[in-house]
Parts: structure tokens; C-alpha cells; sequence
């Protein structure tokens, strides 16, 4: 190699050193960024790009609600929506006007007691119903009555049932000199009122109102003869069974009872020639009886 090829050499490999160390150099005396700020940039950067978008909620299934319309799904919104006032209006379509049936009820009207048997009738009437704009009202008659007795006793109980064309009830099992108060209820059909269209449902229904009776004595006295000391009575018990009255004749001073009957003679006194008799029946009920009567 030659002295002009070395030369050249040589030259070549400064120039590599310089330019290496110039890159050294430059590398050295870079500055250094803060690692804060680097995060305010990633930051920063992340808030310019927007959001990521989240998924949306799964989709409301359609809502049925009685007789109103159908709820329609619900629909995505802008993000200002959550700054609104929302409210439910209700929109109800009319619905079509259908026949309802109501259940006339019985109400006891008399009430009539003899010394075989008490009667009660009643009548019908149509009771007051709240009805809705779709009900058409229609009445229907009672399939039979429930006829219902409280005596003495306090006790209410069914004593018979009769069919839908009977407006009266005849009682056969009444005892004499007794209480009786009496209820007629309804047996039926009726609609439903608190559905669309209303269903035909069994019913029993009645109203407060009753009636009451006593019913007669079946003991009867009369005066047929005596003085001021003693009075001869004759004292009589209807016999249902054979629907006639039977009898005996007893004598009674003032103060004492007529046998068994449950009479008391009280005093006896002349009025014009005339016996009377002031004396007390089985019911405790004071009476004036005399000869002439």
C-alpha cells in the first residue's frame, strides 16, 4: 500500500470518530421528560380521541297492562336526556260497551201470625249497583229464596227454601206466645262486576231488612159463673192438630191460679148484677172477663 493510500485511510476513520462522538454528544445533552407530564399527555390525548363507548342495556321486552294500549320498547337517547323530567301518560282505549246482569233482591213487606200458622211475603226490587261507561245494565230474576228465622233464643237460622216464582213462605212450626223475626235472602246468578266482560257467578244475596211477629196465645179463659168468694172459669187450649178448641171448667178464688193454665184470678166484684172477673192471662197480661161476655 502506498503513502497516498494510507493517507486516505486514515482520514476515513477520523471522520467516523468525529461524527460518532458528535452523536455521543448530542444523545448526552438531551433533556430528559418528566414522567408526569407524560401521563397529563397520554391523558390529555385520551380526552381528545372521546370516550370508548360503552354497550348499550339489553332491549325491554313490550308491556301489556290490562286494557291499555301496548307500552312500546324503549328507545336509545341522547346524553342530555338524563337532564330531563319524564312522566307516564296513560292513554286508555274505550272499551265497547257490554250487557251486565244484576240480581233483583227480596225485601219482607208482612208478616201475619195465627194460632196454626205465620206467613211472611215480600217483593222484589233492584238494588243500587256503581256501574262503569262500558256496563249495560240488565236485571235477572232469583233462582229461589233462603227464608232465615231468629227466635227467642237469639239464634238466626235456614228454615226453608223455596223456588224463584214464590213471593210468600208459610211457617208451620212456630210455638204460641213467641217472638219470631224473619229474613228472605236470594239465591242466583249475577255478573261480575270487577272483570271485562263480567262472567256469570253464583250468588246469595239478602238486605238487612226483616220483619217480626208474635204469635198468638193458644190458651183462652172465660167466665161463666161463682160469687164474690170463688168464680167458675172455663179455660181452653187450641189443638193444632185437630184445628179445634178443648176445654175444662176450673174453680178459682181472687188470688189463685186456674188450674194450670197460667191464668190467675186477681178479684171478683158485681157491676149492675153482673159477675166480673179481673184476672191475668198466661202472658201476664191483665184482662177484664164477666158473665155477659
Amino acid at each position: 500500500m502506498g503513502k497516498y493510500d494510507r493517507l486516505m485511510l486514515w482520514g476515513a476513520v477520523a471522520i467516523m470518530v468525529a461524527i460518532g462522538s458528535l452523536s455521543i454528544y448530542r444523545v448526552s445533552e438531551s433533556p430528559k421528560i418528566d414522567p408526569e407530564i407524560a401521563a397529563l399527555k397520554a391523558e390529555h390525548q385520551k380526552l381528545m380521541n372521546g370516550p370508548a363507548r360503552q354497550p348499550g342495556p339489553e332491549p325491554v321486552p313490550a308491556i301489556h297492562i290490562g286494557f291499555l294500549d301496548v307500552v312500546a320498547e324503549p328507545k336509545a337517547v341522547n346524553d342530555y336526556a338524563g337532564h330531563l323530567r319524564t312522566r307516564l301518560v296513560e292513554h286508555v282505549r274505550p272499551l265497547t260497551p257490554v250487557p251486565v246482569y244484576i240480581l233483583s233482591l227480596p225485601t219482607p213487606k208482612t208478616v201475619k201470625s195465627t194460632l196454626e200458622e205465620t206467613t211472611i211475603a215480600w217483593s222484589l226490587f233492584e238494588p243500587e249497583v256503581e256501574l262503569k261507561y262500558w256496563m249495560k245494565r240488565n236485571e235477572i230474576k232469583p233462582t229461589g229464596f233462603l227464608i232465615k228465622r231468629m227466635g227467642e233464643d237469639g239464634k238466626i237460622e235456614q228454615i226453608a227454601e223455596v223456588g224463584a216464582k214464590a213471593l210468600s213462605f208459610t211457617d208451620l212450626t212456630c210455638k204460641p206466645r213467641a217472638t219470631y223475626r224473619y229474613w228472605v235472602v236470594a239465591k242466583g246468578m249475577e255478573s261480575d262486576l270487577e272483570h271485562y266482560p263480567g262472567p256469570k257467578k253464583d250468588v246469595v244475596k239478602g238486605i238487612d231488612t226483616s220483619v217480626q211477629t208474635r204469635t198468638p196465645s193458644d190458651t183462652r179463659a172465660k167466665l161463666v159463673g161463682g160469687d164474690k168468694a170463688n168464680a167458675f172459669l172455663r179455660i181452653e187450649t187450641y189443638d193444632r192438630a185437630l184445628k179445634k178448641w178443648a176445654g175444662k171448667t176450673s174453680m178459682a178464688a181472687p188470688g189463685q191460679k186456674v188450674g194450670s193454665s197460667g191464668w190467675v184470678l186477681k178479684g171478683l166484684r158485681f157491676d149492675n148484677f153482673t159477675l166480673v172477673a179481673d184476672v191475668t192471662d198466661d202472658e201476664g197480661v191483665d184482662r177484664v172477663l164477666s158473665t155477659k161476655d
